[in-house]
């Protein structure tokens, strides 16, 4: 492959951090607010939104509780995206919230979001999508499984549990080919990855749309299901831990919304584009998960959407509408939205590793730019092998259940970073100000530090209680600490000379 080295940032360099020279190879400004657009609701409606409520209905028991949270987490997911907003603006180059981190608080935050990106919500995230796409797929097309017996083998890892990595093999194998063409499809071109994406979300967005006229259109719904409770609400300390792991379970749905600024380096004018294009489709994304969940209630009670076998409520809800054939567009639709949102994750999160390995802090050669194609292929494919290898361990289900936690210590972390930069730089140029500051970054901060203790202490209570084998959040944080040697590794490495030239 002919292959070169360039900063993400939109300009073109002469010589390497060691002093070596190098060609003028760079990643291309090709996209404009439509494609960037389409990867935010590309990224963030994955098929959270055709189970999460299931679980919601089980801890909140109350329709209007539901919608509450539902409206509730897609406010500070809005406030969010504010502050991400205003940080883009300032700092509108290729990796997005590593480069912030790594600006605002120093080079080891930045380094240990990307590895949490790398281990658990980049490459994580996709084995996930990847899998649940293969397991829809399944419903309409025969995959080999193993014997009894080698399916239930089991690697067992101290503290942590057991995964069975033979299990659903067929499932794994289409998913692994899936990671595997989407990957080589972004390879080819960050404008072909785009295209794509542009008309994945578009049928996606269309889809969605339609069930929800369904609900209405129906002659099961009646908006008696919205007074209906499945039972008596919790009250107390038992109502706080179920609107936290109800808003967890939402956050998981709502998720992404920021990942298009990591490929700020690509998109034209970016300071302007991206917070349009992430602030256009977050308020979509709450307005189309509002409605859903406005139709689910229509047409099932609190029961039937707690009780959905599977936790499959769109599959109930279409079922009750329009009979048997109701569940088969339901699983066309989620393994269209699983695809959509793989490719949308394949394209974002390679571009952190990139901007990881031109600082030194990711593996060599991740900072390459193909000459022909002008994408990042090696990030791209050391992001797939990742992934695939993930997909195949069956481990994805373990780090997606620390993901939320620790996810929301870095958003954390990205709305203090708003008053850090306003501190040091009160006169800078701020192409986009976060509307009604102080007090938007502000709720948003107190919010995710209240959830960030309140989901530590709703783990501690259900290790204690035997209901989880291990404190999940605690679980994650070390999760992300083993990436403390490999900065050490690379870090060192770095400041060899030529070291950044071996392949």
């Amino acid at each position: 492959m002919e292959i070169d080295r360039r900063h993400g940032s939109g300009h073109t360099p002469t010589v390497d951090r060691n002093g070596n020279g190098r060609s003028n190879c760079h990643l291309n400004r090709s996209l404009t607010l439509f494609p960037a657009t389409a990867l935010v609701v590309g990224v963030v409606i994955g098929s959270g939104i055709f189970v999460s409520s299931a679980q919601m209905a089980r801890d909140l028991k109350s329709p209007g509780l539901l919608l509450m949270v539902w409206a509730l987490t897609g406010v500070m997911t809005l406030f969010g995206a504010f502050t991400l907003c205003e940080l883009l603006g300032q700092i509108p180059s290729t990796g997005g919230l590593y480069r912030y981190l790594r600006d605002i608080y120093g080079e080891k935050t930045g380094f240990f979001y990307g590895w949490a990106s790398f281990t658990i919500a980049g490459s994580g995230g996709i084995a996930a999508l990847a899998f649940i796409f293969a397991t829809y797929v399944s419903e309409f097309v025969w995959l080999p499984h193993l014997g009894p017996g080698l399916e239930k083998w089991a690697l067992t890892i101290p503290y942590v549990g057991s995964i069975f990595p033979l299990a659903d093999i067929g499932a794994k194998g289409v998913g692994i080919l899936l990671i595997a063409f989407l990957t080589l499809l972004n390879i080819r071109g960050v404008k072909l990855g785009a295209f794509l994406q542009c008309v994945s979300t578009s049928a996606k967005v269309m889809a969605v749309l339609s069930i929800i006229a369904v609900a209405f259109l129906c002659s099961s719904g009646h908006s008696g299901s919205f007074s209906t409770r499945s039972n008596p609400s919790p009250v107390g300390f038992a109502l706080i831990g179920a609107v936290i792991a109800s808003m967890s379970s939402a956050f998981w749905a709502y998720d992404g919304w920021g990942s298009v600024s990591s490929v700020a380096g690509e998109v034209h004018e970016p300071e302007k584009t991206l917070p349009r294009a992430i602030l256009l489709g977050t308020v979509s994304v709450i307005i189309l998960y509002l409605l859903i969940n406005v139709a689910y209630l229509y047409v099932l009670p609190m029961a039937g959407i707690g009780g959905a076998p599977d936790d499959r409520v769109a599959s109930s809800f279409m079922t009750a509408a329009i009979g048997s054939k109701g569940a088969v567009l339901i699983s066309v639709l989620v393994v269209l939205s699983t695809f959509d949102a793989t490719n949308a994750s394949i394209l974002t999160s390679a571009r952190i590793y990139f901007a990881m390995a031109e600082d030194g802090l990711f593996a060599p050669g991740a900072d390459q730019v193909h000459l022909r194609f002008k994408t990042p292929h090696r990030a791209l494919l050391y992001q797939g092998l990742g992934a695939g290898l993930l997909l195949l361990s069956g481990s994805f289900d373990l780090l997606a259940s620390m993901y939320i936690f620790i996810n929301w210590i870095l958003y954390l972390l990205q709305g203090i970073g708003v008053f850090v930069l306003r501190r040091r730089n009160p006169t800078g140029l701020r192409p986009y100000q976060t509307p009604g500051y102080p007090w938007v970054p502000l709720a948003f901060v107190v919010f995710a530090a209240a959830f960030v203790i309140l989901t530590l202490v709703n783990d501690v209570a259900d290790f204690h209680s035997g209901k989880e084998p291990i404190i999940k959040s605690l679980m994650g944080v070390l999760f992300v600490m083993t990436g403390l040697p490999f900065y050490i590794y690379w870090k060192t490495r770095s400041k060899i000379p030529n070291s950044s030239l071996r392949d």
